[in-house]
């Protein structure tokens, strides 16, 4: 039983081995180099997870009872590394849930078919434009193009196994260029196969990245949401962000009890504190600096996870015990929101401008599809 104090109350926590879902970022190189990803703009190395590590990442994961689904994720692109089907095979090998995360590019068709055979359950494709001849030529979207014809594939040997896995998501990013092709990419994706959509907002790296945003109030959503609502309810399973601020506050990592483990072996409690990066947070450029509660080379994943640190810090944020930076109106004069590290609470990391939190920033949690699948 941990005893923690917190505004004069006394606060006591029985730590449990509840995780549920493992990401592990098994490489964070990636074969192309998107202007808006945060490789561009990161100040960290690249590397891809040796086989030792991962295989005692999966021997802690066995510890885990709560445990559903091991997911190939992070900032990164899983196929480029060297034994991404060896590792593939070992997680279906041991009996574990399998998510993956791709642009899809480098999928094979052998590499493909191997995917439906060994029963991979989910894998999400990143695509932010429909295919069409002038976005290829005008827009520069060859890449839409590439990763819609593996889903055309992927979707061709499922129904020649005859199999419902892997269920097939497409994560779509939304820009002023693409804000008004939504509801004509969700039926193109619907009539391809697709599963689901997740329709997610851009995280500026830049002030020109800070232009493109549609979430300020500058573009109305709301004829455009209405008609992906409509045609969500015709069969496609989608899951929207939000376009304006709210004041309801829902970290999806911590409530899903989520862990993230990095290339390196440091395990993160999301996706935005994986690397150090600069973000715009409408308009205000801030620092985003990497926070770990531990490796698993030192000690294992259930140590880690049950943690002082981590448990706590897991509290805060369920709690919403700490501030709302981003509509504070000191924001542009106080120190604290300049970078991660602390905010004016005391909090370590600091959470208080993170869009994840306030839905504006999605990712693919497989929560939603557990029920349907496995």
């Amino acid at each position: 039983m941990y005893k923690f104090s917190l505004w004069g109350a006394r606060i006591l926590i029985q730590p449990k081995p509840d995780l549920r879902y493992l990401y592990i970022e098994i490489t964070n190189r990636c074969n192309l180099h998107c202007r808006m990803c945060f490789k561009q703009y990161w100040e960290d190395k690249e590397g891809d997870m040796d086989w030792d590590l991962f295989l005692k990442v999966l021997d802690d994961a066995e510890d885990l009872p709560e445990l559903k689904m091991i997911y190939f994720g992070g900032i990164g692109e899983p196929t480029v590394h060297p034994r991404f089907m060896d590792m593939v095979r070992e997680v279906k090998k041991r009996g574990f849930a399998l998510g993956i995360s791709t642009n899809g590019t480098l999928l094979t068709e052998g590499v493909m078919e191997e995917l439906v055979e060994l029963g991979v359950d989910l894998i999400y494709f990143s695509m932010d434009a429909v295919p069409t001849a002038a976005n290829v030529l005008n827009l520069g979207h060859v890449t839409s193009a590439v990763t819609a014809k593996k889903i055309g594939e992927l979707v061709k040997f499922k129904r020649e196994v005859g199999t419902e896995r892997p269920f097939i998501g497409v994560e779509v990013v939304v820009t002023k260029e693409n804000y008004d092709q939504l509801p004509e990419m969700a039926l193109y994706l619907k009539r391809l196969g697709v599963d689901s959509m997740l329709v997610s907002n851009l995280l500026p790296m830049t002030e020109e990245q800070a232009d493109q945003i549609v979430y300020d109030g500058s573009i109305d959503m709301e004829p455009y949401l209405r008609k992906l609502q409509r045609i969500a309810s015709g069969g496609l399973f989608m899951r929207i962000a939000e376009f304006q601020l709210r004041t309801e506050r829902y970290c999806d990592f911590v409530e899903n009890n989520v862990a993230v483990v990095r290339w390196d072996g440091e395990v993160f409690p999301c996706y935005r504190f994986l690397h150090t990066y600069p973000e715009f947070i409408f308009g205000r450029r801030k620092k985003v600096v990497t926070h770990s509660f531990g490796n698993v080379r030192e000690k294992s994943l259930k140590e880690i996870w049950v943690s002082p640190e981590y448990v706590m810090f897991r509290f805060i944020v369920r709690a919403s015990a700490y501030p709302s930076c981003i509509d504070c109106p000191l924001n542009y004069s106080c120190a604290f929101v300049e970078d991660t590290e602390r905010d004016c609470w005391g909090n370590s990391p600091s959470c208080g401008d993170c869009l994840w939190s306030r839905r504006i920033v999605l990712c693919p949690i497989p929560e939603e599809y557990m029920g349907k699948f496995l």
